[in-house]
């Protein structure tokens, strides 16, 4: 099968294009590299397998590239986005295009081409919906000011499904299946962009203090990024579309017992620095208290939850990180 993967070497996107690779399918990515790497595959591939992948380094806006790589498709995994809190409130507007602009075009692409098409979301979308754990069918709403940068992201996600969703209407044939990560988590995921992992990670490795937004007691589920792949093909597997599906692991904590369990995995004396993110974000920072997945829709659908423990993935992620990087210089090396 030929694959498009945009995104692809992203945290999700290197993991999917490693397994899709894997299964003997033909994947070319378009990726601008801006966030992704594809240093990033090599944590999955040999370096062989790497070279057999069409990698087209282009941004998503480019329509005349986009179209070739659409046509030329079976199959479309949109995952090319602007994320992470840094680049989502240093570049609005930029973001704001990429998002809904990149995400319309290759909607448009695949539909009209008759190509299935598996659209990333984020759980996001949620805004500050107070339930506990938030279903497909729970409302969506920020419920938090509109001025504040990093809700514009969920709203370019809101209008990427609306959109989507509007296709789906009018075309009765067309398959497009929506995809909700809950806080996709993988080996050699950059700080860059202000994920937390990686961000606590390298200052845990460099003895700096852990910089925790807010008291810390937020909670948060993350998910592995192998598992979210497994899972996500399984609903492909099973034809699974014209539906919208969170992903997300099973298991929640505090951002502050995270850092902490980071500072004992990594035996850093680094210490924990609670700050308010207003100030380090100009204002264009919200936060909410929880936000964790149901993923009873994913279980009946797949059969397949992504279960890796919080505890499981620190390790691994310690592992990668202390074998892939220059930890002595103080710069590890790709940072």
């Amino acid at each position: 099968m030929r694959i498009l993967i945009t995104g692809g070497l992203g945290t999700i996107g290197s993991c999917l294009t490693a397994r899709l690779v894997k299964q003997g399918h033909k994947v070319t990515v378009y990726d601008n590299m801006e966030i992704g790497h594809s240093d990033n595959l090599k944590i999955y591939l040999s370096d062989p397998e790497i070279s057999e992948i069409h990698i087209i380094k282009r941004d998503i806006l480019d329509k005349e590239h986009m179209s070739v790589a659409v046509s030329g498709s079976d199959i479309v995994y949109h995952l090319a986005a602007t994320l992470g809190t840094l680049n989502v409130v240093s570049q609005p507007s930029r973001m704001l295009n990429v998002n809904s602009l990149g995400t319309h075009l290759v909607s448009d692409l695949c539909v009209s081409n008759n190509i299935p098409l598996v659209l990333m979301s984020t759980s996001m979308v949620y805004g500050k919906n107070p339930k506990t754990s938030v279903s497909e069918k729970d409302d969506l709403f920020v419920k938090g000011d509109i001025d504040v940068g990093l809700w514009w992201y969920a709203i370019s996600k809101m209008a990427d499904e609306a959109y989507a969703n509007s296709l789906l209407l009018e075309n009765k044939r067309a398959k497009i299946l929506i995809i909700r990560p809950f806080n996709v988590i993988a080996p050699l995921q950059s700080p860059a962009a202000g994920f937390v992992f990686p961000r606590f990670f390298r200052s845990a490795y460099l003895n700096e203090p852990l910089l925790v937004y807010g008291n810390g007691k937020q909670k948060r589920t993350f998910t592995w990024a192998p598992d979210f792949v497994d899972s996500l093909l399984k609903l492909v597997d099973k034809d699974v579309f014209r539906i919208t599906v969170n992903i997300g692991g099973t298991e929640s904590i505090t951002i502050s017992d995270l850092a902490k369990c980071i500072i004992k995995t990594t035996n850093s004396s680094s210490v924990i620095k609670y700050i308010d993110p207003q100030d380090l974000f100009s204002g264009q920072f919200d936060e909410i208290d929880q936000r964790s997945p149901d993923v009873s829709l994913l279980r009946s659908l797949s059969g397949v939850v992504p279960e890796t423990s919080i505890n499981e993935m620190i390790v691994n992620f310690s592992s990668y990180y202390k074998k892939y990087f220059n930890i002595q210089d103080r710069g590890l090396s790709r940072y």
